[in-house]
């Protein structure tokens, strides 16, 4: 299991002081590392209440004492050899030979000390092999990129662009990669709720947070929303949270969980009334498979809720990977979508576009000054060839099944 073989290696590497932290969250653990992969498989209640402290401590950990926490993507960090290693266990042999043939060495530790040190071979470590994962392995990464927060990401164009609708909602409602569950929750006072998500640490918070509100109890509620709130507060968005008395006031519908892959959807033709997906479907490989099942499983009239990156989001984030640059794509977003690519996908599978909001801006000031830092000079100045007062860099839509 990944959980297990990540904090075996974390937890030897980390600095004395740093495992102390840890220890002090599990006392009496005579392993370590398999009671903290243990609690992140289970879905009772003593299980949130732990991963509460363990995310509002590992954010402390970020904040003071970045190189020892828990960072994916990221060099001069404790974990970064963990991730080299991953991807060298599962390249392909002609993607492990031209890497050594690249770095000049064949040894596994210099190599990671090479891709550690150096810039350009991690931007083209990213390009050649970081980015031509397997579906399978983003899947196993996403169980350690799911230690980094305690949110999904998608909470505040959840409560900003769909909770206003979903208030007037009825029937059955597909969470389609629900993360830690947060829309699940919030939705399930209005209708019944299907949730599916290929990431078992996430799901199984998610179904954690569900099982406490069946049983009515909901006093850790206000705790979850706060520390969701803290950990998206550097996003550009403007919605505040509402209080959790207010999100979760009534008594919750029926709620099923699936783990799996939203491109394979487990439920009948013509099942939802409606579907959510957030911060999704750039992580995937194949949308077009995805929306082709949103089609089959979605009802006449129903509607699809739906955020992507733009491709000045794309932008961004090439920009950032080449700056940093990370062993893998930023975020994981291998796609980004236009108003009318997005549209035309849709309308190939049926759907009539309702509405479509960029979010997500920044000023062309903003942005060009984070162009200028890149590598790739020649990036910087074609965007100064054709300024814009702000850009969006992501979309929020509404789709109808026709």
């Amino acid at each position: 299991m990944i959980l297990r073989e990540f904090f075996e290696y974390y937890f030897t590497a980390v600095d004395p002081q740093v495992l102390s932290i840890y220890e002090q969250l599990m006392p009496g653990a005579s392993d370590l590392a398999s009671s903290y992969a243990d609690v992140f498989s289970r879905n009772d209640d003593a299980a949130i209440a732990f991963l509460l402290k363990f995310h509002q401590v590992t954010s402390e950990l970020r904040s003071q004492n970045p190189s020892q926490a828990i960072l994916f993507n990221v060099h001069n960090n404790v974990c970064f050899p963990f991730f080299v290693k991953y991807l060298w266990d599962v390249m392909s042999p002609a993607n492990r030979q031209k890497l050594v043939e690249k770095a000049d060495i064949d040894n596994l530790d210099e190599i990671t000390t090479r891709l550690n040190n150096d810039v350009n071979l991690r931007n083209w470590f990213r390009k050649e092999i970081g980015s031509t994962l397997s579906q399978q392995d983003l899947f196993t990464l996403n169980e350690i990129i799911a230690l980094q927060n305690f949110s999904s990401g998608g909470e505040y164009s959840f409560l900003k662009y769909v909770y206003p609708d979903i208030q007037n909602l009825q029937g059955k409602v597909l969470d389609a990669g629900c993360g830690a569950g947060f829309a699940t929750l919030v939705m399930s006072q209005y209708a019944s709720v299907y949730s599916i998500d290929a990431c078992k640490a996430r799901l199984e918070r998610a179904m954690a947070l569900s099982n406490m509100m069946k049983k009515g109890e909901k006093k850790i509620f206000p705790k979850v929303i706060d520390l969701i709130e803290e950990e998206l507060g550097g996003i550009q968005v403007e919605c505040e949270f509402p209080s959790a008395g207010e999100l979760l006031s009534g008594k919750s519908k029926e709620v099923t969980f699936v783990e799996g892959s939203i491109d394979a959807l487990p439920y009948p033709d013509s099942f939802f009334d409606a579907i959510n997906c957030l911060d999704v479907l750039e992580h995937t490989y194949s949308p077009e498979a995805i929306v082709e099942q949103f089609s089959r499983v979605l009802k006449p009239e129903g509607r699809v809720f739906i955020t992507a990156p733009t491709r000045y989001g794309e932008v961004e984030q090439h920009i950032h990977e080449s700056i940093e640059g990370t062993l893998f794509p930023a975020m994981l977003h291998m796609h980004h979508f236009d108003p009318q690519s997005l549209t035309e996908m849709f309308a190939r599978h049926g759907f009539k576009e309702v509405k479509i909001t960029p979010f997500d801006f920044m000023s062309w000031a903003e942005f060009m000054e984070i162009a200028e830092r890149s590598p790739a000079r020649e990036l910087a100045e074609e965007l100064r060839a054709q300024p814009f007062d702000q850009v969006a860099l992501q979309l929020f839509a509404v789709y109808e099944k026709i």
